[in-house]
């Protein structure tokens, strides 16, 4: 073939070219912030609360959770949207893929969750759709955007903050620590840690103003520091019995999926204690007898001095919703679940 017929395909093959580059920008949507309203369906205040809330749990974890509302997508295909949105800006820390994208397209009612790899423990495809089933979807088949998308933002963060405490997931803090050198002086602080772990093994109570997790249908015998219930000079209530109930005997049930406190207060004492309670399903194990654990190595970690390095990808602080820097490197192969409402 000659330079001149060459030449003369060149039209032809960039017609070609064209609409897959296209298509390709098609399947990327853009991200402005944690919580990106492009359909402008969630009012002003809660988006920038939302948007506070993405940015301290990035802080304290480095885990990226963005959500995308569009009025509608030019590609149908919403879950290769989600897979490219995720990998084109590297949701999540790069060494522990703890990126979550949501995108909720209005005008086609659709929905789908993209999750990282680093947080498929604890967010696995059942538990993604189990999410949007419960606090998504019928908040959105009622028209009420703002709520649908609080709701499912914030148990989102919470079956991740779950996830962290119950040992299933990294942060960048457990990170470091794993990837430090250990030396000497480091066996003073992982010595105090054992004896303040097997301290509080022994007495296997929890705290005042801990927080335990149940399971709907589930009952448990409440045992805390500082409390006989088999005296009968304690008054014990709960804020919301319909979430869950408790007896004198200590003994609480949990019903229905939601958030309460169970109130102590000794009868000679002005002073009332509480206990968080958080009913969800599908958890992997109650925190009961993990949070005491917890503060034991909190102590331990401090005594070691160790400092957790800056996250430095992420999105924008404050100065309204411009500015996005892109992610932290992390990546998904396509887990998530979604569907419509």
């Amino acid at each position: 073939m000659n330079i001149r017929n060459t030449l003369a395909l060149v039209p032809f093959l960039f017609f070609l070219l064209c609409p897959l580059s296209v298509r390709a920008q098609e399947s990327i949507l853009t991200i402005d912030n944690y919580i990106t309203d492009h359909a402008n369906v969630i009012d002003d205040s809660t988006e920038q609360e939302l948007n506070e809330m993405g940015a301290r749990f990035e802080e304290e974890t480095g885990s990226q959770v963005v959500f995308i509302i569009e009025s509608n997508l030019e590609n149908p295909d919403i879950r290769k949207v989600a897979y490219e949105t995720f990998n084109h800006y590297e949701l999540g820390d790069k060494d522990l893929d703890n990126g979550v994208l949501f995108i909720a397209s209005i005008d086609d009612r659709l929905r789908y969750m993209e999750v990282g790899r680093g947080l498929e423990a604890v967010l696995t495809d059942i538990t993604s759709q189990h999410l949007q089933t419960d606090y998504l979807v019928p908040s959105f088949q009622d028209e009420n955007y703002t709520e649908g998308i609080e709701s499912l933002y914030t148990h989102t963060i919470e079956t991740i903050e779950s996830g962290i405490s119950e040992g299933s997931l990294k942060t960048e803090r457990n990170q470091d620590a794993s990837a430090a050198a250990i030396d000497w002086s480091a066996l003073i602080p992982i010595g105090m840690i054992l004896v303040l772990i097997a301290f509080v093994a022994y007495q296997k109570r929890i705290q005042p103003s801990s927080t335990i997790v149940l399971q709907p249908e589930e009952t448990t015998e409440l045992r805390v520091r500082g409390y006989d219930f088999s005296q009968e000079n304690i008054l014990i209530s709960s804020q919301d019995s319909r979430i869950v109930s408790v007896e004198p005997s200590g003994k609480i049930h949990a019903h229905k999926v939601g958030r309460t406190k169970i109130f102590l207060q000794r009868l000679e004492s002005t002073k009332k204690d509480y206990i968080n309670v958080v009913v969800r399903k599908n958890h992997a194990s109650t925190s009961r007898d993990d949070d005491a654990v917890l503060e034991a190595m909190l102590w331990g970690s401090l005594l070691s001095s160790g400092r957790r390095r800056r996250y430095m990808g992420g999105f924008p602080r404050s100065g309204g919703f411009g500015g996005f820097r892109g992610g932290g490197g992390g990546s998904s192969r396509g887990g998530g679940a979604g569907g419509s409402w």
